[in-house]
C-alpha cells in the first residue's frame, strides 16, 4: 500500500495490510488487526466503536474454530 493510497486513521509505521499479509492472517482475524490498528484515529468514530469491532471479528473466529474442532473430531 502506498502512501497516496492510506487513510490517515492508518498512518503508522507497519501498515495493518502488511502485517496481515505477512502473518497470512484469515478475513476474521485481519479485521481485529485492522480495527484495533483504527481504535480512535478514524474521524467521526469512537474508540469503543472500533474496539467492539474487533470484539465481534474475535467471536467470529472463535466460533469459526470451534465448529472446524468439532467438526474434525467426528472424523
Amino acid at each position: 500500500m502506498n502512501k497516496y493510497n492510506t487513510p490517515p486513521h492508518y498512518q503508522g509505521t507497519i501498515q495493518p495490510i502488511d502485517l496481515i499479509n505477512a502473518q497470512d492472517l484469515n478475513f476474521n482475524l485481519g479485521n481485529v488487526v485492522k480495527y484495533v490498528c483504527r481504535a480512535g484515529k478514524k474521524q467521526g468514530e469512537n474508540i469503543l466503536t472500533d474496539l467492539e469491532k474487533a470484539k465481534d471479528y474475535i467471536n467470529f473466529e472463535i466460533e469459526r474454530v470451534k465448529q472446524w474442532t468439532n467438526d474434525n473430531a467426528k472424523k
